[in-house]
């Protein structure tokens, strides 16, 4: 869930977190029921090392790490920028991880007969094909916008990507929205209505800022 912002120097191995984070993750803890929470949090935490480890790998150096409602954004210095290959392997890492745990943890549960097992696959299969979907605030979207511009030119891929995902989410808002229709009024739709609201504000450049810290 990643994405990579390249800025002014700062202190190297500075943290921050965004207020937005904190609400988002207190609205999920009142809508988690089967104590999901933990295992979620252990998965982004994967999640968020695989992008690490294969960015030190490839050369960059970390000035910031912060958390947003959209997940971990981590911001290299300046006068170590990557090429275009390097940047994608580093936001692909992160879905990787996961879908490495997902199939090791399903396998696991296959041969031990070990029912919690099956649901921490699911977790960590979700969260890396949630986190390859076409937004800019997600691993897909920024994979994407990094291909695009390799391809043709930053200009021509801020543009398309931004069209795909208002898209996207213009389509994912009527869904849930619909869905409420047809089932009432629940909350965990609600967590995810707004979390979708969130991108749209980050996607437009309302409250950006504060969004991402």
């Amino acid at each position: 869930m990643s994405h990579w912002k390249k800025r002014r120097r700062t202190k190297a191995g500075r943290i921050a977190v965004s207020p937005f984070f904190f609400l988002l993750l207190a609205l999920f803890a009142a809508v988690d029921r089967q104590r999901l929470l933990f295992p979620i949090l252990s998965a982004a935490a994967l999640h968020e090392a695989g992008h690490l480890a294969v960015l030190r790998l490839v050369g960059g150096q970390i000035e910031q790490f912060t958390l947003t409602p959209f997940g971990g954004e981590l911001r290299i210095r300046r006068s170590e920028w990557l090429s275009y290959g390097r940047e994608i392997a580093s936001v692909l890492a992160g879905p990787g991880v996961n879908l490495v745990c997902a199939l090791v943890l399903g396998r696991a549960a296959a041969e031990l007969s070990w029912e919690r097992g099956y649901l921490l696959s699911g977790i960590h299969m979700l969260l890396a094909l949630f986190n390859l979907l076409p937004l800019r605030q997600l691993d897909g979207g920024r994979a994407l916008y990094l291909m695009l511009s390799w391809l043709l030119d930053p200009i021509t891929a801020d543009r398309i990507g931004h069209g795909v995902g208002c898209f996207f989410l213009c389509v994912a808002l009527l869904l849930t929205a619909a869905l409420q229709g047809a089932v009432g009024l629940q909350l965990p739709l609600v967590v995810l209505e707004f979390w979708f609201v969130l991108c749209w504000c980050a996607e437009t450049g309302i409250v950006k800022s504060r969004l991402c810290g």
